[in-house]
């Protein structure tokens, strides 16, 4: 996804809020037009930045993947923790900017900004939500093509890549501040992409490194490490469990606690590797 179109999508919510806030309270509450103006701005910028938090979480979270009852449990809270946030952020700015006679009575127009912030919420996390599953969608699709002509009879094999060529991996080196850590792949639990860097899951604890998922699939024993994301990569002595919740929905349980979100391309890779 690109990031000018999810700033697009940051604004155009962020500003729909303050405007709508702004229609609702102005009939209903005796208060200067200037702190009504200020108000609805500092509501856009604070929503603003819960937005982008929302959207990392809608990315990293994998919430989607878990049980139903799970979900309900997990949004639920979030969606508490949302609209906590923003009234106080809201109201604190208010408290700091203006006397309190000035702005105390909009403290009666709290219900109608709860019923806001949960719409805001209920549309961001949808919207993005969507986003991710259809970029995952896409991005299995685009995966299986790639074996399917791979596969096909006849067909004249690509030329090896520089990253093909590269030796197996032992060790990986993380430059940590001043100092240097050295990673051993016996010791990873699971890559995670972040961005342009990636984060390397260990015994040894959190690792980030500025290379590509490709880089690693292709320098990581193949019999030990999976692709089950087009954003995970596991060590396969790590896993503990899978659940199957749906054709769609699969995820892994690691022996150091941790979840791992299963692509449809990811599950039948790691059952070819797991020999079921």
């Amino acid at each position: 996804m690109e990031n000018r179109k999810l700033i697009y999508i940051h604004i155009l919510i962020a500003s729909s809020a303050g405007i709508t806030l702004y229609i609702c309270i102005k009939p209903l509450v005796d208060i200067s037009e200037y702190v009504l103006i200020t108000d609805s701005a500092i509501s856009g910028t604070v929503l603003s930045g819960l937005l982008l938090l929302l959207r990392n979480i809608a990315q990293y979270s994998r919430i989607s993947s878990f049980p139903v009852r799970q979900q309900l449990i997990n949004y639920s809270a979030l969606a508490i923790l949302f609209v906590a946030c923003w009234l106080c952020i809201e109201f604190l700015a208010l408290y700091l900017v203006f006397p309190e006679e000035g702005w105390a009575v909009l403290l009666h127009t709290i219900p109608i900004r709860i019923v806001l912030a949960l719409l805001v919420y209920s549309l961001t996390i949808a919207t993005f939500t969507r986003m991710y599953i259809a970029e995952d969608k896409i991005a299995d699709i685009a995966i299986e093509n790639e074996k399917e002509v791979r596969e096909r009879p006849g067909n004249i094999p690509e030329p090896v890549t520089e990253a093909e060529n590269n030796e197996t991996l032992e060790r990986i080196a993380v430059k940590n501040g001043q100092k240097i850590d050295v990673v051993l792949v016996s010791e990873i639990i699971h890559l995670q992409a972040e961005g342009d860097y990636v984060m390397i899951h260990s015994t040894k604890g959190k690792f980030l490194k500025e290379q590509t998922m490709k880089s690693f699939e292709s320098g990581l024993p193949q019999d030990k490490f999976v692709r089950v994301h087009r954003s995970s990569i596991v060590n396969i002595e790590f896993i503990s469990q899978i659940e199957l919740y749906d054709k769609q929905s699969q995820l892994l349980k690691l022996k150091n606690g941790g979840h791992v979100r299963i692509s449809l391309s990811g599950y039948k890779a790691l059952k070819k590797t797991l020999g079921l």
